[in-house]
């Protein structure tokens, strides 16, 4: 009898602590988008059309305010953590209206939904990490492997013209849902996967080098989300470049204390 009370107090026990990591976890949203203003230091980039005109304005209060319904505690965005101050003094000016939003959707997005939620401060996530892409080039083009690179061009393109279309046809909402779909962010995945990778490989791996380097700066900005997410934050949103954010669901799929919330079940 004294050996089914005590089984019978472990089970409880277990579900306690298992409801307990249940409610513990801290939703995460990550928000892929293009990048409103160009030139931009990407080797493949749209030419986006003008965010800060009246009908793109619109959308983005109403995107914002879609958002706000999240009641999100953290709103991170693509700069580097050592601009933090910066972006501090340029967000407090922004919330007494003594500073007007670049056309860069980090302050179109993020400054405008960091203040509709009355977040203090934003949160600078990105991580300073060069890709050597010069010797890839070289070691492609005397592996006779140049056709890789030219692949990789031809898909990039097609994949930018899908996506130029769609900012060009579509509201904002509408392109950010687009954008955020499992198989255009695997497309985007690919591209390092399916070509650089290959590169050199069986002499001297430049490719799956510089494939490294692109998951060691996305390893940086999972770390620095990490780092700045304390126990009491229940939700936060990563807005960042969309190339970045397959790598980085796959890093909080696989962190059980984060519960990863699909964008177009937010978006509406």
């Amino acid at each position: 009898m004294k050996q089914l009370a005590f089984s019978l107090a472990l089970i409880l026990f277990a579900n306690f602590l298992f409801g307990q990591n249940l409610s513990t976890k801290t939703k995460i949203l990550l928000i892929g988008t293009v990048h409103f203003e160009t030139p931009h230091t990407d080797k493949f980039e749209l030419e986006t059309d003008n965010f800060l005109e009246p009908k793109r304005q619109k959308e983005l209060e109403e995107l914002t305010k879609n958002l706000l319904e999240t009641k999100a505690d953290k709103v991170m965005i693509e700069r580097q953590s050592k601009d933090q101050d910066k972006i501090d003094s340029l967000y407090n000016a922004y919330l007494t209206n003594k500073y007007n939003l670049t056309v860069s959707e980090r302050e179109q997005i993020g400054f405008r939904l960091a203040k509709k939620l009355k977040l203090k401060a934003i949160n600078c996530i990105d991580a300073d990490y060069s890709l050597h892409d010069s010797l890839m080039s070289v070691t492609a083009k005397n592996n006779n492997q140049l056709y890789l690179l030219e692949k990789l061009g031809e898909d990039a393109k097609t994949l930018l013209g899908e996506v130029d279309n769609k900012v060009k046809s579509s509201s904002i909402t509408e392109t950010l849902k687009f954008i955020n779909r499992p198989d255009l962010l695997q497309r985007n995945l690919s591209l390092y996967l399916k070509y650089f990778a290959k590169i050199g490989a069986g002499n001297n791996f430049a490719g799956a080098e510089f494939v490294s380097e692109w998951y060691l700066r996305n390893l940086g900005i999972y770390a620095n989300i990490l780092n700045q997410v304390k126990p009491t934050d229940k939700f936060i949103i990563v807005i960042f470049g969309q190339g970045h954010i397959p790598i980085l669901q796959h890093f909080f799929q696989n962190n059980d204390d984060y519960e990863l919330i699909e964008v177009n079940s937010v978006l509406k």
